[in-house]
């Protein structure tokens, strides 16, 4: 309920009321006056519903209004904002959806409820109920006012295509039928409230967003460089964690004439309300960036005129600012007037400014490639690392072919021992020369070298029989022996030398990817046992290569 002090500077007075109950115009003009009202905008729902329900007294006259929604497990129905005569007998006041059955599944099932002066209860669709029906169908809410009640009108609130809620407006004592534009002016308000629950819902998800921010790990990050980089990029999302402003229209269906658009539209799109009506019929493909965009207007309005009440059709369209730029809008729309025979009046619709979200996620998926390819480099060699190797091999394997594949695994001989004569800073720099001769001996482009992990590196050669594998590591043999790196205390050579290990089978049709690592480390084994220097071939019993 409004305080004292809200009631005083609100802009929904009686007297505007009083002299033109009925008149459309009054209350379209009570109507853009509330969808300025800050609550419906900022997610505000207990402000925004109890603004609603105030309105609702104190242009249509009535006795009271109330505004009930469900609880969040849809067990309850609960009184958010009474205005009115009832006000203080109901504080807080819950209803079981458990005890009132029938009236929950008409609620579902029918659309809004309107009953006149005189009338049996009686729903949108003018079947009349006993007096046995309507104890079991009237809203549950008011079952100790049935008696005073002589007129009512219950709006469902839906949101995401679903009832949640209800605007309830009663009237006490004096005969009263309610007038198509009341009936209008309540479908409106309770749009609002879906409007206000679709706002708070949008902050509670920018919150959840903003804590799930924080709890984001570095795990797949492994340098310094890739962590500056992750952070730089979600810099670029803090822009969708802030709060969007909202574009409200009301347009004629079948013209697509302007009626009604708040001020948000010159702030987003440089338009005044008066300009957007003067562009008179079809004025959204008037400013509509592209003929895709066009496009997709027309297959909205398609799903519009197929769609039944309450629902609501959302779609993205590119439009262009009066003065040439263009931005990116989420509109969701929703017809709340129908003609006499079933045909789409009117929409009512909201538009957000997504410019900003779209083009950050563009610059995020870009960026999120860079971070996936330095979770995917080796720090030290600038080759690709254990884990790309073990993603490159589980996919060459998972490609099923009746083709040949081949895995070297590479050793450098009595690395410890330089380390210990040269030094760790040596030992890397060996590393670094070593990786680069590999690259340089490995000429495809579809094979892959990464180091496998301290001194071992591993290289896969698909499409590649034990014949071609023995050539690359000889080649690999030749171009390490080339770099001339001293190892005075090898008792192989003098020079920095390699040891290789070959595993090939026929197709990856059968076995898996460890057998194939577990051969080319047999084969790296045996080169190792006979002395250091060579290569030697690991075989897998169950493949003829």
């Amino acid at each position: 309920m409004l305080s004292a002090s809200e009631q005083s500077n609100s802009p929904f007075t009686t007297s505007a009321f009083l002299d033109s109950r009925s008149s459309h115009a009054a209350l379209s003009q009570a109507l853009l006056e509330l969808s300025h009202y800050e609550s419906i905008q900022n997610g505000d729902l207990a402000a925004a519903a109890a603004a609603v329900t105030y309105s609702v007294v104190k242009n249509l006259g009535t006795t009271s209004c109330q505004t009930w929604l469900y609880t969040d497990d849809r067990s309850k129905f609960e009184a958010v904002a009474h205005y009115g005569a009832i006000a203080s007998e109901h504080p807080n006041q819950t209803v079981p959806v458990i005890n009132h059955p029938n009236y929950f599944q008409q609620l579902s099932q029918r659309g809004w409820l309107v009953i006149n002066t005189g009338e049996a209860l009686s729903s949108q669709t003018n079947d009349h109920l006993d007096h046995s029906q309507a104890s079991e169908n009237w809203p549950p809410y008011l079952l100790d006012q049935e008696q005073t009640i002589t007129a009512l009108i219950e709006i469902p609130i839906y949101y995401q295509n679903q009832i949640v809620g209800v605007l309830c407006c009663d009237h006490h004592h004096s005969p009263r039928v309610w007038q198509a534009a009341e009936t209008t002016f309540m479908v409106m308000a309770a749009n609002l409230i879906s409007l206000a629950i679709s706002q708070a819902n949008y902050q509670q998800q920018a919150r959840t967003l903003k804590k799930q921010k924080r709890q984001l790990t570095l795990e797949m990050i492994e340098r310094q460089q890739a962590e500056q980089a992750w952070q730089e990029g979600q810099r670029f999302i803090q822009g969708m964690l802030d709060a969007s402003t909202n574009i409200l229209y009301v347009n004629d269906f079948a013209s697509g004439t302007n009626y009604y658009v708040n001020g948000y539209m010159k702030t987003i799109l440089g338009y005044s309300p008066e300009e957007i009506q003067q562009l008179g019929a079809q004025f959204l493909e008037q400013i509509a960036y592209t003929q895709k965009d066009i496009k997709a207007i027309h297959q909205a309005r398609q799903q519009l005129a197929q769609s039944k009440s309450g629902d609501i059709v959302e779609n993205e369209y590119r439009l262009q600012h009066k003065h040439g730029d263009w931005h990116w809008l989420l509109c969701r729309e929703t017809i709340f007037q129908w003609n006499q025979d079933g045909t789409p009046l009117q929409l009512l619709g909201t538009a957000t400014d997504i410019t900003a979200h779209k083009e950050d996620a563009e610059v995020l998926q870009q960026q999120n490639q860079q971070l996936t390819a330095l979770a995917m480099v080796d720090g030290l060699t600038q080759i690709a690392n254990r884990r790309a190797f073990d993603e490159f091999l589980s996919n060459a394997w998972a490609a099923r072919n009746h083709i040949p594949l081949t895995l070297i695994l590479c050793d450098i001989d009595y690395f410890k021992l330089y380390n210990d004569t040269y030094g760790h800073q040596k030992g890397d720099e060996c590393i670094k020369l070593v990786a680069q001769a590999l690259q340089q001996s490995v000429k495809r482009q579809r094979d892959l070298v990464a180091r496998y992990g301290g001194e071992e590196f591993a290289i896969v050669l698909p499409n590649t029989s034990l014949t071609g594998a023995k050539h690359v590591a000889q080649a690999i043999q030749t171009t390490v022996g080339e770099l001339k790196i001293e190892h005075r205390l090898s008792t192989i050579s003098n020079y920095l030398t390699i040891s290789l290990g070959i595993a090939t089978v026929a197709s990856t049709v059968h076995g898996s990817p460890q057998e194939l690592i577990a051969a080319a480390d047999r084969g790296l084994y045996q080169a190792k046992s006979d002395g250091r220097a060579r290569f030697s071939i690991g075989r897998i019993e169950s493949y003829e290569n």
